[in-house]
């Protein structure tokens, strides 16, 4: 749903069912961006969703929508910009990574990572050549395309970076093996130590993630996803 405060959209409403009803009961409520992945424009048909977006707030009026399916389908990209495109092309621009997206987010540029890592070639880029912007441009690295090729590109000559003929994916490359040896040396004081140990430490959760369970996560690039046992120990850790 539309933001409705000033916060630049940290949070927003959203639409669920409670937990432990079978799906059965709708609920409204607050939930900090971050926690939602791969935003996409669908039609709503359900009565009952409907009515639970747009019931009043507090008693007042009911909260607004989005006006058409393009101002969705705008903030949908707005997101898909802040989430992916950002977070990797900001180490070029920046020279330095914002906080790097979840695991489970779809992200272009660690599709072209990962058919990097499985000795695939660059012509197994499955996205269009861009057809508008100009070449080696922001906009250009910034599409579907072009961020499967930075992904590529910086990590298909990481060990050799400066064989990358643009000077942007090649400082990716660079800070990404920068990035590789801090979440290393992580991994390595992390591991054996308890949620609180490490917590107390005040070791950033950006960078460190603790994870329940035994099922597989995406690496990625400067975080370490640490695996706990029942007592809340590191028992595994992966890191990119």
């Amino acid at each position: 749903m539309p933001i409705v405060w000033g916060d630049g959209g940290d949070q927003r409403h959203v639409v669920g069912t409670r937990r432990r009803s079978g799906g059965r009961s709708l609920i409204r409520l607050v939930m900090n961006t971050d926690r939602l992945v791969n935003y996409r424009v669908r039609p709503v048909w359900s009565p009952a969703v409907y009515a639970a977006m747009g019931q009043p707030l507090n008693g007042g009026s009911g909260l607004p929508m989005y006006s058409s399916k393009e101002d969705a389908q705008q903030a949908a990209d707005v997101r898909k910009w802040l989430r992916t495109r950002e977070t990797h092309l900001g180490l070029a621009l920046n020279g330095e990574m914002s906080a790097m997206h979840n695991a489970d987010e779809t992200c272009e540029f660690c599709d072209g990572r990962d058919a990097a890592l499985a000795g695939a070639g660059e012509d197994a880029n499955p996205h269009p050549f861009p057809g508008t912007e100009s070449e080696h441009s922001v906009d250009w690295w910034s599409t579907d395309h072009g961020m499967w090729r930075c992904g590529w590109l910086a990590e298909r000559h990481r060990g050799f970076p400066f064989r990358i003929d643009d000077l942007g994916v090649r400082h990716i490359a660079l800070l990404r093996r920068r990035l590789s040896r801090d979440a290393a040396w992580l991994a390595r004081v992390s591991a054996g130590r308890t949620a609180a140990e490490l917590e107390s430490d005040g070791i950033s959760r950006a960078r460190l993630r603790l994870v329940r369970g035994d099922h597989p996560l995406r690496p990625l690039d400067g975080v370490v996803h640490a695996w706990l046992d029942d007592g809340d120990r590191v028992v595994r850790t992966q890191f990119c």
